[in-house]
């Protein structure tokens, strides 16, 4: 035997293992018969998220269509209130009547004017000095008289012989029907020995 007929030999001996071991090098496995519990709970968690997602979604376009018609309503609402306004302008406008922002601004202080006007006219100074004579204890001596006919606040001074003179005073200011919460400001001792006060109370005009 030469050395070709040898290594011929040789090759095929080798060619015949190698072919005997390639099929042992492979494996076939069948994947689809294995049980997977995790699957069923898994595909219904999936099937429920995305009836969730839907039912959101609903939801969502329904309240966004519920606000477009409350915005529609208040923009509806708004143009009638803007009418009405340049209605009311027109017709002021038509009477003579100053409606504009500085006018509006003026009317709080032309209001407390008229007020005052309307207080001082209903105020009887003849009736207030009746119902304030009445008042007074014979042992005290008023000076001075100030009156706000606007808050129908008084401020008395006097002089009285003794503390409790005044403090009769405060009492039978208290009980009168047109007069209320007399509160005693000062009280001093005078040169003379009287005691000079001041006091301020309600007065309550025409019995009201």
């Amino acid at each position: 035997m030469n050395l070709g007929t040898a290594v011929a030999s040789v090759m095929q001996i080798v060619r015949g293992c190698g072919s005997a071991r390639g099929p042992s090098r492979y494996f076939a496995i069948e994947l689809s018969s294995r049980h997977r519990w995790f699957v069923a709970p898994l595909r219904m968690a999936l099937v429920m998220l995305v009836w969730g997602l839907g039912v959101l979604i609903v939801w969502d376009l329904i309240e966004t269509a519920m606000l477009r018609r409350e915005a529609h309503d208040l923009r509806a609402g708004l143009e009638r209130v803007r009418d009405q306004d340049r209605q009311v302008l027109t017709e002021a406008a038509q009477e003579g009547i100053d409606l504009s922002e500085a006018a509006l601004q003026r009317l709080p202080g032309e209001v407390a004017l008229a007020n005052q006007l309307i207080a001082k006219r209903g105020f009887s100074w003849t009736r207030f000095l009746s119902d304030l004579e009445q008042a007074i204890p014979a042992r005290l001596a008023i000076s001075s008289v100030r009156l706000d006919a606007t808050s129908a606040m008084i401020r008395l001074t006097g002089t009285a012989i003794s503390l409790e003179d005044i403090t009769a005073l405060t009492v039978s200011l208290q009980d009168h029907p047109t007069f209320k919460d007399p509160v005693l400001g000062q009280h001093r001792q005078s040169p003379g020995g009287l005691v000079e006060f001041d006091l301020t109370l309600r007065y309550r005009s025409q019995g009201t």
